[in-house]
Formats: C-alpha cells, sequence, structure tokens
C-alpha cells in the first residue's frame, strides 16, 4: 500500500535582487482574487468555472496567470472546509452550546498568501557556494531573488528534492510576512510505502481523553506488555475554559476584535501542543519492531455525549481527529500503518480478564475476584483493552469483547496505584518501581 506524504518546509527569503514592495503588492492583490472566489463558490461555481471567470472578470493582469489560479484553488479549499464544519455544526444538538463556524474573512484591506506553483510562480536551486536560491515571479516578468534561510534539515530536504533521481517532488509554495519578515513555504511531496498491517509484531495503542493521551505497546505474538505511557496535558483544559470566560465577557461588552483574537490564540495553542504531543508518539513507535498503530474509532463519538451543556462544551471541542490525524501522517513517514477498532466499553472492562467493572474517574476497580488486577488507571486499561482488540482483528478479523477474550495478555501490566488528592481531584497515577523502569519513564 502506497500513501502520499507531504511535508511543508517553512524558510526565510533574504532578498539579494529585485523589488520588495512588489511582494507587498502582490499579495494585497491576491485578496480580491479570493474575494471573488468565496462569492462565486457561494453560487455553486466549480473550481475550473471560477479560474475562468477569475482570469476574465478581474483585472489579473497584475498576477501570473498561474498564480491567480493556485489562490482560486486556496480559497475554494477554504470555503469548501467551512462548509462541511457548517454543517455538521447545523446537524449538531448542541448548537445552544458550540459556536458557529465563520466563513472564511473578506477583508479588502488585507491581504491573502501569495500562493505560488513550482517553476512558474517561484523557483529554488543550488548556489554555487552550496546554498538554496530562490526566484519569486509576484508579477509577470518580474522576480524577487535571493538565498532561503532556514533548518538544516528542510535546506537539505530541498535540496534532495532537487536532484534528477530523487523521490521527493516540490510542489506548491505560499509567500507569507510576518513581523517585517517574509516567509517561504514550501511543500515536498513523495509516494511512501505501507508495511501491511498482518505483518506487524507490534500493537501499539493509543487512546486521546479529555486531560490526557495514554498509549500502550503489546507483543502481538505473547501478549506480553512492552511499555505504557500517560501523557497528562490537563494544563491544556484549564487554558482554554480560562480563555473561554475571557471571550464571554468580551461578547458582553460588546469586544468582537478581542473576541476574533483569542478565539485565533486559543486554536494555535491547541494545534502546537497536538503537535508536540504527536511527535512524542512518532517517536514511542519507533522504538518497537514492525508496529501497527491502533485507534479507537470515532464514528458517531460525538453524537454519543450528552453530560449537560458544560461538559458537552468542553468535550466537544476537543480536537480528536486532528490528534489521530497528526499521528497518522507522522507515522507513515516511517512506514507505519494504522488501524481503527470499535470503542464500546473499553474503560469499563478489565483488560485481563474481560469482566464488567467498576471506573470512577480515573480509577479502575476490576469487579472478578479470582482476577489478578484489582485496580488500574482507567485510560491505561482502556489501551490494553484496545491493543487486544487490534490483535483479534487482525488474527480473527473481528474487533468486539468477545473475540478480544482469546487474546488477552498472559500477565497483569505493572500495579499503579490511583491516588486523591485532599480537593477530590484525582491526580496523576503514582507508579510502581516496576513500571518506572519500564518505557519511556526509563529515560
Amino acid at each position: 500500500m502506497m500513501v502520499e506524504l507531504v511535508e511543508t518546509l517553512q524558510f526565510r527569503l533574504v532578498i539579494h535582487s529585485g523589488e520588495r514592495e512588489r511582494l507587498a503588492q502582490a499579495r494585497h492583490d491576491a485578496q480580491p482574487i479570493a474575494n471573488y472566489t468565496l462569492a462565486l463558490r457561494r453560487l455553486g461555481y466549480s473550481k475550473t468555472d471560477i479560474c475562468d471567470k477569475v482570469t476574465d472578470d478581474l483585472d489579473a493582469t497584475e498576477h501570473v496567470k498561474n498564480n491567480a489560479q493556485q489562490i482560486v484553488r486556496k480559497a475554494c479549499d477554504a470555503y469548501d472546509s467551512y462548509t462541511a464544519a457548517h454543517e455538521k455544526w447545523r446537524n449538531s444538538d448542541d448548537q445552544d452550546e458550540l459556536p458557529e463556524p465563520q466563513p472564511p474573512s473578506t477583508n479588502r484591506r488585507g491581504a491573502f498568501p501569495l500562493v505560488m506553483a513550482p517553476g512558474e510562480g517561484y523557483t529554488v536551486s543550488k548556489t554555487d557556494d552550496g546554498r538554496v536560491g530562490f526566484r519569486v515571479s509576484p508579477q509577470p516578468y518580474k522576480k524577487v531573488e535571493g538565498v532561503l534561510r532556514g533548518r538544516d534539515r528542510d535546506l537539505d530536504r530541498v535540496r534532495d528534492a532537487l536532484g534528477d533521481d530523487s523521490e521527493w517532488n516540490l510542489g506548491r509554495g505560499e509567500l507569507l510576512y510576518r513581523d517585517g519578515v517574509y516567509y517561504l513555504h514550501v511543500t515536498v511531496k513523495r509516494e511512501q510505502p505501507l508495511a501491511d498491517p498482518e505483518d506487524s509484531e507490534t500493537i501499539i495503542s493509543v487512546d486521546v481523553n479529555e486531560r490526557n493521551i495514554a498509549i500502550t505497546a503489546v507483543d502481538r505474538d505473547t501478549r506480553d506488555i512492552h511499555a505504557n505511557i500517560v501523557i497528562d496535558y490537563g494544563q491544556v483544559k484549564h487554558h482554554r475554559q480560562r480563555c473561554y470566560d475571557i471571550k464571554r465577557r468580551c461578547q458582553e461588552h460588546g469586544k468582537p476584535s478581542v473576541v476574533a483574537s483569542i478565539g485565533n490564540y486559543v486554536e494555535n495553542y491547541m494545534e502546537w501542543t497536538l503537535h508536540r504531543i504527536s511527535k512524542i508518539v512518532e517517536h514511542y513507535v519507533e522504538w518497537f519492531p514492525k508496529p501497527v498503530v491502533v485507534f479507537e474509532s470515532l464514528e458517531g463519538i460525538r453524537n454519543d455525549m450528552d453530560y449537560g451543556s458544560y461538559m458537552n462544551r468542553r468535550l466537544h471541542r476537543l480536537p480528536f481527529y486532528e490528534f489521530e490525524r497528526q499521528v497518522t501522517y507522522k507515522t507513515h513517514r516511517h512506514g507505519t500503518p494504522v488501524i481503527h477498532v470499535a470503542s464500546r466499553d473499553n474503560s469499563k472492562r478489565c483488560a485481563c480478564c474481560g469482566e464488567v467493572g467498576s471506573r470512577q474517574d480515573r480509577r479502575f476497580q476490576c469487579a472478578n475476584e479470582a482476577c489478578d488486577l484489582a485496580q488500574d488507571h482507567a485510560d491505561r486499561n482502556a489501551t490494553v483493552n484496545t491493543a487486544v482488540k487490534g490483535i483479534a482483528k487482525l488474527e480473527y478479523g473481528a474487533d468486539d469483547h468477545a473475540a478480544a477474550d482469546n487474546y488477552r495478555p498472559h500477565k497483569t501490566p505493572p500495579v499503579v496505584r490511583v491516588r486523591r488528592v485532599g480537593s477530590g481531584r484525582v491526580n496523576r497515577p503514582t507508579p510502581s518501581h516496576e513500571f518506572a523502569e519500564v518505557g519511556v519513564l526509563s529515560t
């Protein structure tokens, strides 16, 4: 199986020749094209028809024709993402608790990213002194040239893509401006073969929760638990709630600009947090032989959430799909496949005997007196159930608990005592010495 891998590389432009003002003018000229595109897309025009109308109806002579077409495609993608999000919100039962998605901005005084195709809108090349040079064509027959400055890894990736026998290909580039500096975002693409999940030796299950992300690695043949890790990010919940309270007060006092800026800040903060955590998962997966990553199926997960207005708002804002997407494309870079299993009762059943137990916040207690597992961290217990279901799906073709009972671990996980603090809030699990010496906790 092959998948297309796309990486976005960021570089700072060091301009040696050409007029810097042309870059600013091209970005501001791109905004009317984007506005016109959004209006036509709202009327139901296709991307091809919009490209033809933009070049005919608008004064696009100040743009390279291919650049104008790329701007149209980017604006269409933005509007399509908005309509999909708005449709999901419109069909939701919690419209009063969830913010209504807003259409893409059409600020005529602003600037739109200058989107360019490789070869015509922009080019990169190796210089005589070993650096990577660029040429940007913001307007017909006018160009701005210089060298790129960025991380060594990203520069090496571009040099590799410039080779004749390279497996990487240059994709679309975007010119952006931030804090007085121009940046060029370049996408590189290649085809990556994925391993067959049937040949996997290690099952790595990932469970995403409101306060933490739990990961468990299980040997497929012996069903021994190699390692567990629970990544706590509860501060994100508190930080997001604080921003929500500030936004609500600003709305009451008629400060829409502050509300928009806070919303953008929260989105960027969540994106940064998910990126950092998904990088940890990526490195964790690399430690084990022939891994396969197992996620719980998220289909219909939000429809099953009904815990009151306050909890619904908190849970519906959790970026389950975004985190899974980030982990998926990062593990695909190493050829690791991803599969999904049913999520029903994974945190309510004992991972060792399969009996239904009791869960109180983060604490899980098995109801089977004959089971060696008396207590465990509920989310870690859920990851073991997810991994066992993954083994059952690969071996038996079914991912229910009945099929998983044949593939449960031979040994219980290292003992974890979940303790409570004076405030009544469940604290993070206290690991035993045996558990602390396993996996990433030993680093």
